[in-house]
């Protein structure tokens, strides 16, 4: 009879082992359908969610000689037609520097070949000048006085070009003696 309540004693712990095996892996089995339940209502809320950004578009007002640098004009220094002034950093050529950004919807190509045709008929002389970061063109002109650099950034997303014009006063060495 001892026999018998220990066989039975043993056989009621594994049917109860077996019965919480079976229960913690539905329940796990549950947990892993609801944690990715959860994933892929957080996914669809964050898509709709989601900003999106429009952009106006550019609205390039050209600017009118009054709005140039005194140093450009005092140079007759060309200014691509149709262009805006959107900055002026120093613009007294005689203290050494002057600085001006434009906006512009011309093109790439029609920049470079305003620059070139306009300062090489003024007697300023075209320098090799490598592409800076961040610029997707650049030209350098001289004269025996003066230089300049032309950087141009093309704004594809929104189809106008950045012009940043650096016109310096060249300093001669023997003027440091």
């Amino acid at each position: 009879m001892q026999i018998e309540i220990h066989n039975l004693t043993k056989m009621i712990i594994k049917n109860l082992l077996l019965i919480f095996i079976i229960f913690a892996i539905s329940s796990c089995v549950d947990d892993t359908k609801s944690s990715a339940d959860n994933v892929k209502q957080a996914v669809v809320e964050k898509e709709e969610t989601k900003t999106t950004f429009i952009r106006e578009p550019v609205d390039i007002v050209p600017s009118t000689g009054e709005d140039y640098p005194s140093g450009l004009k005092k140079l007759d220094f060309p200014v691509l037609p149709n262009t805006e002034v959107t900055n002026v950093g120093n613009s007294d050529i005689e203290n050494g520097t002057v600085v001006v950004q434009l906006e512009t919807l011309a093109s790439l190509d029609q920049i470079k070949k305003f620059y070139r045709e306009e300062l090489t008929q003024n007697e300023w002389t075209e320098k090799e000048l490598k592409i800076f970061q961040g610029a997707d063109s650049a030209l350098s002109f001289r004269t025996d006085t003066y230089s300049a650099r032309i950087l141009i950034i093309d704004d594809k997303q929104q189809d106008f070009r950045k012009i940043a014009i650096t016109l310096n006063k060249r300093i001669k060495l023997e003027d440091l003696e």
